[in-house]
């Protein structure tokens, strides 16, 4: 079961790569490509997707951190599987009343729904 802080790891450094990347280029099942300067409404777009990838990133080293100290997995799992499901619901909304591509719910929402679920697995059956 220590594996799948090793999969929430990968999910999320993987995660916070194609967010940094999407920047520069389009990718398959990521987010769009950022418009031109005149064009992003709001102007805080970019610093909102770097600041998620950084925080992909944040929390990508903390599953690799609790994979080799798993004493202490109990309460951060707690409180990243809580931010995963939130991931999933947030973007299914985004999807309903903004329409987000299916690509990004697909590539972010359910991604985030896996994860979420095999943490609730880890916690749930140790």
């Amino acid at each position: 079961m220590d594996y799948i802080l090793l999969i929430g790891s990968a999910v999320n450094m993987i995660g916070g790569i194609m967010i940094i990347l999407s920047l520069f280029r389009p990718l398959p099942f990521s987010f769009p490509p950022l418009p031109p300067r005149e064009a992003i409404n709001p102007g805080d777009y970019l610093l909102f997707r770097l600041f998620t990838a950084g925080t992909a990133f944040s929390f990508g080293s903390l599953y690799l951190y609790l994979f080799w100290h798993t004493q202490f997995a109990f309460p951060f799992l707690i409180f990243g599987m809580a931010l995963k499901y939130w991931a999933f619901l947030a973007s299914l909304i985004a999807y309903f009343k903004t329409g987000l591509p299916v690509s990004v719910l697909l590539n972010f929402g359910m991604m985030n729904l896996l994860v979420a679920l095999l943490f609730t697995a880890y916690l749930l059956f140790p």
